[in-house]
């Protein structure tokens, strides 16, 4: 079927590959006719035509052999900690050792982001070499590594704001030496990629059919995505993070074609043309715009491509969704009450225990002034922001049937992010009430435009995924663009988005722990029918569920308290991502208990966050958030590996 299908598509493929071909050859064909000195044409012109060619090709290929080994649309080539791994040791060698510099920043980000792929694959090292443990093992260390390098910026950001510029990503050349290197690295991994082409359309039907048919699943695998973590890591290396390209490379493929799973080549030349179409693009728009760099620009283009296609495209949602929320053990009463217990006595030891100018030291009957101006707000802010962003995160993931669905997915995070910095521009200060108000419209607007266009895509799992991705994309890429610019604003920002506490008044922080406790609730007065529908859309549908409605009254709690979580505390990916694998590692299946042990799992770190983030470096404060990224980071990789032991 799939085949025919192909063969039927083949003429409309071509069609519409040459309609993203045409205009970027024909604008790389002026760039190059415009410019009048031999000199620059030849070290600035085409060199970055080239490199543009070139690092498209090379993150096509890789979100294609990503997304078809992990079976997931929303694996890119950062998910197995590519970005964040680069990004880290070049903030790190910075600040600790910059002499590691005199070689090339290069070989500093190459390094990093290799060592992340080595740490993942070690974690996740077993028999099949689980996708799921890979992925989650991944996902985990791109938020460490991404914590330690906010934190390193937040506490050095006059030193290392030029690494801001290298996140947005730049193709701006002044010779060969980067697309060449990038070139044969193409040509010598193009032969391998293609040879494991039929295993990796074996990978697809599963580990144990694959082995079944005599594939080495763990040999193919690690060969696969080696050479698909070296094309994403050199192109990080080199130009800085435009990987959102391997994301939507493949997905535009799958449309053009017609394909369940694009070919890699396709891929490939897909990648190529829409990374030279958008750097084309920004080229002739700089005069107007200025210098926009180009990983931020892919990220505006590739945002309302993705929503097009969630609208457009054909599905294949039951090959796409494959990972099992099952774990070991059962999930009882009993270790709710103990994490309830436990929640109770972090809040308490937090609220009478702190440092102080004289040191260490416990509240008293005269300190209760004190407790309940300066230290109850930020504490019940950042429990009640664990406990919504948890849910949320539970609820997106279980009725998505995606294990790397997070609140940030919805855009919503992003929407009042991207708010904050519009004020910033608009108003020279922001006061605390402010910040929440403008935060606040961002989010209800982002939430508003979620929910129209799930409506249009009768909110299906696949078309929500890449709507979510979609928008998230087109509001983070202005605000890389924001971060960009430095400054006091650029500081200002990036303070808000690594999760900061202080100033939250005791009003806004209660309303955000009833939100939260009121979603819970909320949540498990629809435990059966999310149960229903983890076992898939025509299982639930047999039972008698009406699959949409539940899927849209979810998507609308999950954002509601996406939004509340958010505009007290800022964006915090680690707990709405992780939190709910945690509580599955414990042995939660069922959504009932699920629910409330990453609701309580969340709402616990990011108390014990609060309290430490406050008296560990006293008397200056660190972002919660980062801390728990920070802390809790190792010990999820440790559970993961223990898993994968058993």
């Amino acid at each position: 079927m799939s085949t025919t299908l192909a063969r039927h598509g083949l003429p409309r493929g071509i069609i519409l590959i040459s309609l993203v071909a045409l205009p970027a050859l024909a604008l790389a064909v002026l760039a190059i006719i415009q410019v009048k000195e031999p000199a620059r044409l030849f070290y600035a012109t085409l060199p970055r035509i080239v490199a543009a060619l070139v690092s498209g090709c090379l993150l096509g290929l890789a979100g294609g052999v990503f997304q078809r080994t992990f079976d997931n649309p929303l694996a890119e080539p950062s998910v197995l900690g590519i970005s964040g791994g680069a990004a880290l040791f070049l903030a790190a060698s910075l600040v600790f050792a910059p002499a590691l510099w005199s070689h090339g920043y290069q070989i500093v980000a190459l390094a990093g982001a290799l060592t992340a792929v080595a740490i993942a694959f070690a974690v996740a090292w077993g028999p099949y070499l689980s996708s799921q443990t890979l992925v989650l093992a991944g996902v985990m260390i791109n938020l460490f590594c991404n914590a330690a390098y906010a934190g390193l910026v937040l506490f050095n950001h006059d030193f290392l704001s030029n690494l801001l510029t290298w996140q947005a990503g730049s193709l701006q050349q002044s010779g060969w030496g980067s697309s060449l290197r990038l070139a044969v690295l193409a040509v010598l991994s193009l032969g391998p990629l293609l040879l494991l082409e039929r295993p990796l359309r074996l990978l697809s039907l599963g580990d144990g059919a694959a082995a079944s048919l005599g594939l080495s699943v763990r040999t193919v695998k690690l060969i696969l995505l080696l050479i698909a973590s070296l094309l994403a890591a050199s192109v990080t290396a080199e130009f800085g993070q435009i990987g959102l390209v391997g994301l939507a490379a493949p997905a535009l493929a799958r449309a053009i074609w017609r394909e369940a799973q694009a070919g890699l080549v396709r891929c490939g030349v897909t990648g190529a043309l829409l990374l030279l179409l958008t750097d084309q693009v920004m080229r002739l728009l700089s005069s107007w715009l200025g210098d926009l760099p180009v990983g931020a620009a892919a990220g505006l283009l590739a945002g309302p491509l993705l929503i097009f296609l969630a609208r457009r495209a054909p599905l294949n949602a039951s090959k796409l969704f494959t990972f099992a929320f099952a774990a070991r053990g059962h999930g009882n009463v009993k270790q709710l009450m103990i994490l309830a217990m436990l929640l109770l006595a972090a809040f308490a030891l937090a609220s009478f225990l702190g440092r102080g100018p004289e040191g260490w030291s416990l509240a008293g009957r005269d300190d209760l002034a004190l407790v309940w101006r300066w230290r109850l707000p930020p504490l019940l802010a950042a429990s009640g922001a664990g406990l919504c962003l948890a849910v949320a995160g539970f609820i997106l993931q279980r009725l998505l049937r995606n294990p790397l669905a997070s609140p940030d997915l919805l855009g919503i995070s992003h929407g009042a992010g991207l708010a904050l910095a519009v004020a910033f521009v608009i108003l020279p200060t922001l006061g605390v009430a402010t910040k929440l108000a403008v935060t606040s419209a961002g989010a209800i607007a982002a939430l508003v435009v979620v929910t129209l266009l799930g409506l249009r895509a009768r909110f299906e799992p696949t078309r929500m995924l890449l709507l979510g991705v979609g928008l998230a994309s087109m509001a983070n890429a202005m605000l890389v663009i924001a971060l960009a610019g430095g400054g006091q604003r650029g500081a200002a920002l990036l303070g808000w988005f690594s999760g900061m506490t202080a100033g939250v008044d005791l009003g806004t922080s209660v309303a955000a722990g009833l939100m939260g406790f009121a979603g819970l609730l909320a949540c498990l007065s629809l435990h059966r029918q999310i149960d229903l529908i983890t076992l898939g859309d025509a299982a639930a549908t047999g039972f008698g569920l009406s699959v949409a409605v539940v899927r849209a009254a979810g998507i609308a709690l999950a954002a509601i308290l996406t939004a509340a979580g958010t505009m007290v505390v800022g964006p915090i990916s680690f707990i709405g991502l992780m939190v709910p694998h945690a509580a599955a590692a414990l042995g939660f299946r069922k959504a009932a208990g699920a629910s409330v042990a990453s609701g309580l799992i969340g709402a616990l770190l990011m108390t014990l966050a609060e309290w430490l983030s406050r008296n560990l470096v006293w008397p200056w404060a660190l972002s919660p958030s980062l801390l728990a990224a920070l802390v809790a980071g190792p010990w999820f990789l440790w559970q993961l590996r223990r898993r994968q032991r058993q």
